[in-house]
């Protein structure tokens, strides 16, 4: 059973809206990320659990008003609508749309819902979430549905806004065809109602905001301040529960704060502090019941906004990709590095507090980390190995070559790259493995010694005398190329694994035991613990497991500990 989550940031994609929502009491956000569903604590945003229902990537999730259910989308069209206070045990299942969601809407009663996304039949459907069956037809575009909203008082209306420049008034229930609002130039990329539902808001790509009245679908009046709302896109608009201000994110790395009533900006809140612009376009935000102000980056930073001040008061930071790397040091602090050269560190002294900090990353995938004497040494596909503390910072040394993996005893380091083998000692490159009839995969330093694995599912052993390596007989067990390697403690017992799932573990060269062999794919990590007694692996079948080498065909499984590894 899962004790922590340590929570990823919200998938982002460049040029699309990421849709944030909370539960009608204001305490808790729901957003998506791979596969899963994640709903963390506002105050505390360290409480989290995770549905991992979904078979394909996740796109969509809200929360009902009732906040006793939420539904979520895939990008194959599934909306699955599941418990939000207990286990997330599953309520219903239904695929409304052959393609991906975009949006999700519930009524106030928390019966019916409209999905809406890029299908190829249709693009939106409106169904009871209870018995599925139909409730309207979401008709009147010709392109994707970005977005949905469900006017939260009766009589009940609702909005669609699409890729065709066009916002769809219906009215319900059953939801039917009301008439086309054509403001827009460019993409719409949301609508909302106001909390009241006395008024709704439509934002597009064209930089605009129009209010709009919510029992016929009349416009009233723009917000604009010289023309214009925002200097680019528009993705996300919120209201605050007095229908009073429009929160509204935009392309321009900023949020504003409208009064809807004068029609003037209150706060504008600029994000500039990225490496890169882009990172800092706002693709999402949220505006709950409880006045908590969520903006959403490109780069997944999610943003507490103080409406009085117009600054930032908080920054909930993490991974919003794939955690490629990790490495622990002595004073629990866990550092994780991600496909996009993001790299965290958690303080684990308190795991109920736990949140991360970026410190300086890779401009591309983290390959492999690992701490030594307190330092971090990460290697990415920037071909850079990048060494030093939070403290005292870090410097960058070329490898020229792609790194694959990194081991790293007292001061030597070893990289196995796609075309060679290079050894560090304090920084500087003091040898290199060239010339070589083998392509390495990972290599493994132990006192005195080298294991490099290779493509050709051999481990090649070399003798260390100062920096001359002299090569030994070549031994392997092994049917497929070598994946994962981890020398005991005691620097006695080889532990080898291949992308056929299979581990072996050898002593001297020669096998010692061949039984672990339960996984079903690729093993991508090995480690032992402190006393040499147990091994940890961690494979693409999603299965973690503990062997015991007192004990071969003894094991433990944890079995989908994560939704990909």
């Amino acid at each position: 059973m899962k004790k922590y989550i340590y929570s990823p940031t919200p998938t982002t994609t460049r040029g699309q809206a990421t849709r944030l929502s909370t539960n009608s009491q204001g305490t808790r956000l729901v957003y998506t990320n791979a596969k899963s569903v994640f709903v963390r604590d506002l105050e505390n945003p360290s409480i989290a659990t995770e549905y991992a229902g979904h078979v394909h990537a996740t796109t969509a999730a809200r929360f009902s008003p009732s906040g006793y259910y939420i539904a979520s989308g895939d990008v194959q069209g599934n909306v699955r609508i599941w418990d939000a206070m207990g286990e997330g045990s599953l309520k219903s299942e239904i695929r409304p749309i052959a393609g991906r969601i975009n949006d999700i809407a519930w009524d106030a009663e928390s019966k019916r819902v409209i999905a809406v996304g890029d299908g190829k039949e249709r693009f939106g459907h409106a169904f009871f979430f209870d018995s599925l069956s139909s409730c309207g037809e979401i008709t009147g575009h010709s392109k994707q549905i970005n977005s949905v909203s469900i006017k939260p008082t009766r009589p009940f209306k609702a909005v669609t806004a699409s890729d065709d420049a066009t916002v769809v008034f219906f009215s319900g229930v059953p939801y039917k065809f009301g008439k086309v609002i054509r403001d827009h130039s460019r993409f719409v990329q949301q609508v909302a109602f106001s909390p009241s539902g006395d008024v709704f808001c439509s934002v597009g790509a064209d930089g605009k905001i129009f209010l709009y009245d919510g029992k016929e679908g009349e416009r009233m009046s723009e917000l604009q301040v010289d023309g214009q709302a925002h200097a680019g896109t528009i993705f996300a608009a919120s209201w605050s529960p007095d229908s009073q201000y429009l929160l509204t994110s935009g392309a321009d790395c900023t949020t504003k704060l409208w009064d809807v009533t004068s029609g003037k900006i209150v706060n504008t809140f600029e994000f500039t502090g990225g490496s890169q612009q882009y990172d800092d376009q706002q693709v999402g935000n949220v505006w709950s019941a409880k006045d908590h102000l969520v903006s959403l980056s490109l780069s997944g930073d999610l943003n507490y906004l103080d409406k009085r001040s117009g600054s930032v008061s908080r920054k909930v930071l993490g991974h919003a990709r794939g955690i490629t790397a990790m490495a622990v040091t002595p004073s629990q602090t866990l550092y994780t590095g991600s496909y996009d050269g993001r790299i965290c560190s958690w303080d684990l002294s308190n795991l109920d507090q736990a949140e991360a900090k970026p410190i300086e990353g890779h401009a591309n995938q983290v390959m492999a980390m690992q701490v030594a004497d307190y330092r971090l040494y990460s290697v990415g596909m920037d071909d850079v190995l990048k060494t030093g503390t939070i403290e005292q910072g870090f410097h960058s040394i070329p490898t020229t070559h792609l790194p694959r993996a990194l081991s790293v005893v007292d001061n030597l380091v070893a990289i196995a790259t796609n075309h060679d083998v290079q050894i560090y000692d304090k920084g500087k490159k003091v040898a290199v493995l060239d010339k070589l009839n083998y392509t390495p995969t990972c290599a493994v330093l132990g006192k005195g010694q080298l294991y490099v694995g290779s493509e050709d599912a051999l481990i090649r052993p070399y003798t260390i005398s100062g920096t001359t390596f002299t090569p030994g007989e070549p031994f392997s067990s092994n049917r497929g190329p070598i994946s994962a390697m981890a020398l005991d403690p005691s620097g006695t017992l080889l532990a080898v694994a291949d992308h056929q799932g299979k581990i072996y573990v050898y002593e001297n060269g020669k096998t010692k035991i061949q039984h672990w062999v339960f996984h079903t794919g690729r093993v991508t990590s090995l480690a032992w613990n402190k006393e040499g007694t147990h091994v940890v692996s961690a494979s693409w079948d999603t299965h973690i497991y503990v062997w015991s080498v007192e004990r071969p065909m003894k094991r433990v499984a944890i079995k989908n500990a994560h939704k990909d590894v």
